[in-house]
């Protein structure tokens, strides 16, 4: 006796008869992507955490390294100091650009900054 199969055959959808190869399913990393995309249709980058480092031999110079970068050599040495961790609840001395910080940080490994300014 022949075995009778009930529904559509494998691989096709039973409303459209449709292989299911064909069918457009957002992938695992497109669902991602569209959940952390902003407002302007650009994906959001994590915040990033640095650690700041402030020179000896200069009055208000800084300098920050992501924390997911080495530390460069010249900031091992005696004339930079360790001054804390930068994030949410971290160090934050004044005139940190993060927009700046990323910019450089991609390009260079680390973001030398000072405070602004003023004129007295």
């Amino acid at each position: 006796m022949a075995s009778v199969r009930m529904g559509p055959p494998r691989g096709r959808r039973a409303d459209r008869g449709t292989p299911a190869a064909r069918e457009r399913r957002p992938r695992p990393r497109e669902r991602v992507a569209t959940l952390a995309e902003g407002a302007h249709g650009r994906a959001k980058s994590p915040p990033r955490t640095y650690v700041i480092f402030e020179a000896r031999f200069a009055h208000d110079l800084y300098c920050a390294v992501p924390t997911s970068l080495p530390i460069p050599d010249f900031l091992t040495g005696a004339a930079w100091q360790y001054r804390g961790t930068l994030g949410k609840r971290g160090f934050r001395p004044p005139g940190f650009k993060a927009a700046s910080a990323w910019k450089a940080a991609s390009r260079d490994g680390f973001y030398l900054f000072s405070p602004p300014r003023t004129e007295e």
